[in-house]
């Protein structure tokens, strides 16, 4: 009796012994599963986090590279920039706040800033403002400068805080904005070159002050919060009026 005592009790303890140690196993298992779950998880967040930061860059770039294009119609019209900015045409001449709604901040960001280098830039790094409305050459440009929009040169680079036009915030709640603007050549518009064949008197009259246009390619590039970057790209055509 004794004797079958000892061997149930040691067949118990075996017994016991073997459910610990698949409890250990299954906990291991459950661990590993748990540990891949959550790596997918975070690779989720990740990928939700980025899509997002990336189309807020979009949405950045898109908005910055709009602002420019006023200050070209006066920058062409008036053939230069105004005095407060460097240039010779008067800034009464220069109507920035009429032509922007009287959105001050914008003009402001625009405005060359030498120390912060910051708003609009120095042509080719030189000591004059860039221009448009007449072809430039540049000795760092070659042949292919105009069809490799990463090596353009900024023209205008502005830093706003995230969701506000001001700038009185950390370097990491900045949005970043660096827009390139590169001549693309002149066409005339339609019907202009027709006027000049048939004549004054003739019904091309109509369209004899049709003109010409300036073609720019803008390339806005923007950087947000949290490493986000995105550029976009589009031809702007300016209608030269006189």
């Amino acid at each position: 009796m004794n004797h079958l005592t000892y061997a149930t009790l040691r067949m118990r303890h075996r017994q016991r012994g073997v459910a610990l140690l698949v409890g250990l196993i299954f906990l291991v298992m459950l661990t590993l599963v748990s540990i891949v779950v959550m790596r997918g998880t975070m690779l989720e967040m990740h990928l939700s986090t980025a899509t997002a930061r990336h189309e807020q860059a979009f949405e950045a770039s898109e908005t910055t590279r709009a602002i420019p294009e006023v200050v070209i119609n006066d920058h062409v019209f008036n053939r230069g920039w105004p005095k407060a900015w460097g240039g010779d045409v008067p800034d009464g001449m220069f109507d920035l706040n009429t032509s922007f709604a009287n959105r001050t901040a914008w003009v402001d960001l625009l405005k060359p800033n030498s120390t912060a280098k910051t708003g609009l830039q120095d042509y080719c790094g030189g000591t004059s403002l860039a221009i448009f409305y007449l072809p430039q050459s540049c000795s760092s440009h070659d042949t292919t400068y105009n069809y490799a929009p990463s090596k353009w040169d900024s023209t205008v680079v502005m830093s706003v805080c995230e969701g506000t036009t001001t700038q009185s915030c950390s370097s990491s709640q900045q949005v970043n904005s660096k827009i390139a603007i590169v001549r693309d050549g002149v066409m005339p518009n339609a019907g202009s070159g027709g006027a000049q064949a048939q004549g004054y008197s003739s019904p091309g009259i109509g369209t004899a002050t049709g003109g010409a246009s300036l073609l720019l390619q803008i390339r806005s590039q923007a950087t947000v919060p949290g490493n986000g970057q995105a550029a976009t790209i589009a031809q702007y055509k300016q209608v030269i009026t006189h």
